[in-house]
């Protein structure tokens, strides 16, 4: 097994190339000693330098999507031995960044291929995508409230899991989407709680509108700081280790990324807790919400507290609400 350069590797390897006498191609390239089934070589671009990871794709190359987002730009070039997609570094002080994303989107090709994944070349734009969407939605380390939340979706990520429902299939969060988890009109809104907090937030006018859905429930997980408890870096990892394969490892490594979640997270980053309970609340008719259709003309928007007391009468069976997801337990 060859393991992938370490981001400071990556920036020797640059530095060496550098060195190199200029040719008459776009590009200074040496291949790495892995993948050996995806030709992928750290480069320089001759015009100006830039640091480069260059992959050859042959005709599977074509789906892939251009981009440029957070000083990072994906291109495809035309090259005498055939079109090439280039990741290239745009802003220079972004360099040590750069050399992250490399590293670890050669991390997840290594992976593969020890898993004898024969898509290679779709594992390295599943991360690259998910390194995309992080570096689009990137202002800053996660909040604490941030960690909160996605701590809440992962542990109710596990009860799925633990009824053997695909959850890594029906978690929409990771990619923006209206409810937090979703399959074939089903839908849960995860909301967590920290201490005695008998409040949650709504984010939007849509979030509680249970319009075109078979059924909406909200999801209340009740958290309680714990010196023993589990970070949200430690719930992640168990999460994964739980998974049967390395592709499905690689998409909730994926998924967490595009969440918000870098990899090499502090693993003490954040509070520390451990479930105290998850309730859950069947969203119907009388339940205590503001929508868009009920609102005065020229509220374009609003956010609100919910009072978890108000709530009693619509608590719902959570292994019923849960079966709605599959599994067989």
């Amino acid at each position: 097994m060859t393991s992938a350069p370490h981001a400071t590797a990556l920036l020797e390897e640059w530095l060496g190339l550098a060195a190199v006498v200029p040719g008459d191609r776009l590009f200074r390239t040496r291949r790495l000693a892995g993948p050996a089934r995806l030709d992928l070589r750290v480069g320089l671009r001759e015009t100006d330098g830039a640091p480069c990871l260059v992959v050859s794709p042959g005709a599977a190359g074509a789906g892939i999507s251009s981009f440029e987002t957070g000083g990072l730009r994906l291109s495809r070039v035309a090259d005498p031995g055939g079109v090439l997609l280039v990741l290239s570094l745009e802003e220079p002080a972004r360099r040590e960044l750069f050399a992250a994303v490399c590293s670890d989107c050669l991390r997840a090709v290594m992976r593969g291929e020890d898993e004898a994944d024969d898509d290679l070349l779709g594992v390295f734009a599943a991360r690259l995508s998910a390194w995309r969407a992080f570096l689009r939605d990137q202002i800053g380390a996660l909040s604490r409230s941030e960690m909160i939340g996605i701590i809440g979706e992962l542990l109710l990520f596990g009860q799925l899991t633990d009824i053997g429902a695909d959850a890594l299939a029906t978690w929409r969060a990771p990619d923006d989407g209206l409810h937090d988890f979703e399959m074939a009109g089903d839908s849960i809104e995860v909301k967590t709680s920290l201490g005695g907090a008998r409040q949650f937030h709504v984010s939007t006018l849509d979030q509680l509108d249970d319009a075109g859905l078979t059924s909406l429930h909200v999801a209340h997980v009740r958290l309680i700081e714990s010196p023993d408890g589990e970070t949200l870096a430690d719930i992640a990892d168990r999460i994964e280790t739980q998974l049967d394969s390395e592709r499905a490892r690689g998409a909730f490594r994926n998924a967490l990324l595009r969440r918000g979640l870098a990899p090499g997270t502090d693993d003490d980053a954040g509070p520390r807790v451990r479930l105290a309970g998850t309730d859950f609340y069947a969203v119907r008719d009388g339940f205590p919400r503001l929508r868009r259709g009920e609102v005065a003309l020229g509220i374009a928007e609003a956010t609100y507290e919910l009072e978890v007391r108000a709530l009693a009468e619509f608590q719902a069976d959570g292994t019923a609400v849960l079966s709605r997801f599959g599994g067989g337990q």
